[in-house]
């Protein structure tokens, strides 16, 4: 109860389920105001104001575009990003080889977007880790511009290994695993904030000496797309609604909404650990399930960092946490930012335990 007013749990959350998942879903986004800001008549400005809404109001900041002009939702997704972590290679010398390209992704149902990324995905593969490896590495650019790599997990010089390669050129260089945690690697070349935004980034998760006990693993990365309309009539990024943060949707692992129809899945008393990596590029992420509470939260996945019984935990851009829960009744349990106004824009899921 809210007021005097009751909401549909459902129907708040934009969720869906059975046959009429995607309308719902559709819909759903449409009452969020998918990439639209209305300030209220005389209303002034506020230092405490959203990112959106500041933006909207600053007179710097470009309007923003009707609803019409807008990405629209409709049918469903063609694939789904597989979030279970798979096992590490037991190998503590490892080869890992990146191809920086561009491919078109949808960012949401029918949506489709013209991305840069690395190895034909959006987020990236994740690449996972055990402490004290070594990466023998090597990016190859085969793209039609200029990138570069820069993984949070490594300790190595800025100016030489993360430095911009060109088309039809590669970087080759070597870096230690010397920390546990979950980390954001991405592209680094300026303005890095559009090459986020068009979509290089994915998680390390680097697993400690002293092994977690056995889960349910699922990894998550939470991010923004910023659009306007290609040449080609798809989709592509939009750096002045990325300066501004008037992003159209915000997403796990690179689709709106696409863990509602096919939920993440787990069974009653299970130990679940999900890996969150916020890949931002700007804005904040408020992690929380509804419907139950975190056992263990481990700031950006360090067991050293651990804190318990959490409700909701604020992963930064460029940051990350690892999350433990047991959930003991059967149901279905949302995950979500809980940063509302970006919710609706795509930033749920489901845990389905059963």
């Amino acid at each position: 109860m809210i007021g005097t007013r009751t909401f549909g749990r459902r129907r708040f959350l934009g969720l869906a389920s059975g046959a009429a998942a995607a309308g719902a879903v559709a819909a759903a986004c449409k009452n969020y105001g998918v990439g639209t800001y209305e300030k209220p008549a005389g209303a002034a400005a506020s230092t405490g104001a959203t990112p959106t809404a500041a933006a909207a109001s600053s007179d710097h900041a470009a309007p923003l575009p009707s609803a019409a002009d807008r990405p629209k939702t409709s049918g469903k997704l063609a694939a789904i990003y597989d979030a279970r972590l798979l096992p590490a290679d037991p190998n503590p010398n490892k080869t890992l080889v990146m191809e920086a390209s561009e491919q078109q992704i949808e960012v949401a149902a029918g949506v489709k977007f013209n991305a840069w990324g690395f190895d034909g995905t959006v987020p990236a593969k994740v690449v996972h880790l055990r402490q004290g490896d070594t990466i023998d590495f090597t990016l190859r650019n085969r793209s039609t511009m200029g990138h570069s790599i820069d993984f949070h997990a490594a300790q190595t010089p800025w100016n030489i290994n993360y430095k911009t390669i060109l088309p039809g050129e590669e970087l080759k260089f070597a870096w230690r695993a010397s920390f546990p945690g979950v980390f954001m690697y991405h592209c680094g070349t300026a303005p890095v904030l559009q090459h986020l935004g068009d979509g290089m980034y994915g998680a390390v998760v680097v697993d400690p000496q002293q092994a977690f006990e056995p889960a349910r693993e699922y990894v998550l990365v939470q991010s923004e797309f910023y659009l306007k309309k290609a040449a080609d009539g798809n989709w592509e990024g939009d750096l002045t609604r990325m300066q501004a943060v008037q992003p159209d949707f915000v997403v796990f692992n690179g689709a709106a909404n696409q863990y509602q129809p096919q939920p993440l899945t787990a069974t009653p008393g299970e130990r679940i650990r999900l890996y969150v990596v916020n890949a931002g590029p700007t804005l904040f992420s408020a992690f929380h399930v509804i419907g139950a509470l975190f056992d263990k939260v481990y700031v950006d996945g360090n067991p050293a960092n651990v804190m318990r019984g959490i409700q909701t935990w604020t992963i930064p851009p460029g940051g990350g946490a690892t999350f433990e829960l047991v959930i003991p009744e059967a149901g279905q349990y949302p995950f979500v930012t809980h940063s509302f106004a970006y919710t609706g824009l795509g930033a749920v899921g489901l845990i389905e335990v059963k």
